[in-house]
């Protein structure tokens, strides 16, 4: 995993830092982004091509509402 891959963004304002830090009373979530081209970075769609959410696959992982590929 590249360094340059990983941020830290806290759920409920969403803020983003380059380090691990405390928002809101908790630490900030670990967000392996992937690198350019990565389906990671793509929204999720359903089997008939509707988008589940607008968030990308590593945010929806990352705070845990989906399984890592």
């Amino acid at each position: 995993m590249n360094e340059d891959e990983v941020i830290y963004i806290c759920p409920k304002c969403f803020q983003v830092c380059d380090s691990e830090i405390e928002c809101h009373q908790h630490l900030m979530v670990k967000c392996n982004t992937g690198e350019l081209g990565d389906d990671r970075r793509k929204p999720i769609y359903d089997h008939y091509g509707h988008y589940v959410s607008r968030a990308p696959r590593w945010y929806m992982e990352a705070v845990g509402w989906i399984e890592s590929k």
